[in-house]
């Protein structure tokens, strides 16, 4: 027995063994086919392509148009054309609270807007209507290109479920009017068209004004019949618009900053590939610094022609509307008091 079973025995543990490697061996080859395939398909991943529409409510001769082509030309560029940007302008998808509220259902991808207008789903959003929070341009680039922007814009789209990225300076909001006003006294019952978003109305309502919201289509022919007497935005806004025409005075209020962002939905955002999140994220970014360029080389081509068609400048003191809004914004909007704080405190001439 003694050699006949050893021999039987070394049999089968050569056999074993041989089954053994045979079972490493497709282990390593299931591991490895398992792994290209998941290379395979994050390369795929990246090279599907995305078409999207973005909103915006301006014509395409203003600044913030040319920066939003500087958006799309370099998220194409840098997607090897693997994302192609749509643009449509002066609200050819619908107006902008239409828009915001389609991003979630693809009616369109992107809203390049300002972020006042998402105040009715994030009440932080109305920090960017909130009166005299800069006391330059200077001070309002420490603001937006550091900390405390970025801070307020992730808390602005946790909010509203939104990712929002960049930021442009579409303008520093002064009044165009019929009437000439020298201060805060001089608003008492003045019709002045605003915006619908809550931080105007209660603004120019504070001031004694009488805050008419209407579309801004609409101003030109409501001011020159009459139902309202002037109105506030961006001098390129004012001029591209054409209120200018319809009015004798600027009032240079400049008592808001207006901030233009990138918005998308953020499940949307988070369903796109982590590296072309990277690359729209960075192309808001230089696509917002080069408008605020832009605009405040457009603002003083604009003063000019504003000049040139006979509208008087009115030079008022900034320090009488900022004592006349003292407590509004703890009275109005406690909420935003925190944020207005840490806006103040970046101003960098402090």
């Amino acid at each position: 027995m003694s050699k006949k079973v050893v021999s039987i025995v070394l049999c089968a543990i050569m056999c074993l063994s041989l089954l053994a490697g045979c079972g490493s061996s497709g282990s390593a080859a299931a591991t490895a086919t398992t792994t290209a395939a998941a290379a395979s398909g994050t390369a795929a991943a990246s090279d599907k392509a995305y078409t999207m529409k973005m909103h915006l409510s301006i014509g395409e001769s203003d600044p913030v148009y040319k920066s939003a082509e500087l958006f799309a030309k370099t998220v194409n560029e840098k997607t090897n054309g693997n994302i192609t940007v749509e643009l449509y302008p002066s609200s050819s998808l619908g107006n902008t609270a239409d828009c915001l509220e389609g991003l979630s259902m693809g009616i369109c991808n992107i809203v390049y807007e300002a972020t006042a207008n998402l105040a009715s789903i994030s009440p932080l959003a109305n920090i960017d209507a909130a009166p005299y929070m800069y006391s330059s341009v200077d001070h309002w680039r420490a603001v937006w290109e550091g900390e405390v922007g970025q801070k307020i814009l992730k808390d602005m789209g946790d909010e509203s479920n939104m990712e929002i990225m960049g930021a442009a300076l579409q303008g520093i909001r002064v009044m165009c009017t019929n009437k000439k006003v020298e201060s805060p006294a001089d608003v008492k019952g003045l019709k002045l068209r605003t915006p619908t978003i809550p931080m105007y109305l209660d603004t120019w309502a504070w001031l004694g004004a009488s805050p008419t919201p209407l579309g801004g289509s609409e101003v030109f022919t409501a001011i020159q019949q009459g139902t309202v007497d002037g109105a506030e935005n961006g001098l390129t806004n004012i001029v591209s618009l054409s209120w200018h025409e319809a009015t004798d005075y600027i009032i240079e209020t400049e008592h808001v900053y207006t901030t233009d962002s990138f918005i998308m939905d953020k499940k949307y955002f988070a369903s796109l590939p982590a590296e072309y999140q990277t690359i729209i994220r960075d192309a808001a970014v230089e696509a917002g610094k080069s408008c605020t360029d832009s605009i405040l080389t457009a603002t003083e081509e604009k003063r000019k022609i504003c000049v040139d068609a006979g509208l008087e400048f009115v030079d008022t003191d900034v320090t009488l509307w900022q004592q006349a809004l003292d407590g509004f914004l703890e009275a109005k909007y406690p909420g935003l008091v925190e944020y207005a704080n840490a806006i103040k405190a970046a101003d960098p001439s402090k």
